[in-house]
């Protein structure tokens, strides 16, 4: 039974990654070039909004998750018995640096969605400025997509 329920909270745990680094991917390179050169602003906040929306919702659910995993890696190796060795050691640090480069992604996208979703409020209805973004704004993007990389990175480290 507990290998059962481990399998499922690692599964949600994945589940939730791929949604959300795959909506980052997918809302950064498709979605929104396609629909910033047809749609206006208005309209374009209103996708970015549901975007964030499930970002926000994976965000809870991988912390949530990542914490269990955390938790039932850290009982299967004794750490609780005060019997842990050197391999759950390296796992803790990794476990923690996967955590790191979690929350400056999470801060990362939270900077670049923010200042999109002011980018989109403040620019005219018939203005055709929403079509070309600030390369301040698209510095975080390029960072939220670099962080998500490592974490990625370092969840093969986590899992090996």
């Amino acid at each position: 039974m507990r290998e059962s329920v481990e399998l499922v909270i690692r599964s949600i745990h994945l589940i939730a990654s791929i949604v959300w680094f795959g909506g980052v991917l997918f809302s950064t390179f498709i979605a929104m070039p396609i629909l910033r050169q047809n749609l206006p602003p208005q309209d374009l906040l209103a996708v970015h909004n549901r975007f964030r929306t499930w970002i926000r919702l994976m965000i809870h659910i991988l912390l949530t998750t990542g914490a269990m995993v955390f938790f039932i890696v850290a009982w299967n190796n004794g750490f609780f018995a005060q019997q842990s060795g050197s391999d759950f050691k390296t796992y803790v640090l990794t476990f923690v640096a996967k955590l790191a480069a979690f929350g400056l992604m999470a801060l990362f996208w939270g900077l670049y969605s923010s200042l999109y979703r002011r980018h989109l409020e403040i620019t005219p209805p018939d203005s055709e400025a929403h079509h070309s973004q600030s390369p301040y704004i698209n510095i975080w993007r390029g960072l939220t997509l670099i962080a998500g990389l490592i974490v990625f990175a370092l969840a093969l480290l986590v899992k090996n």
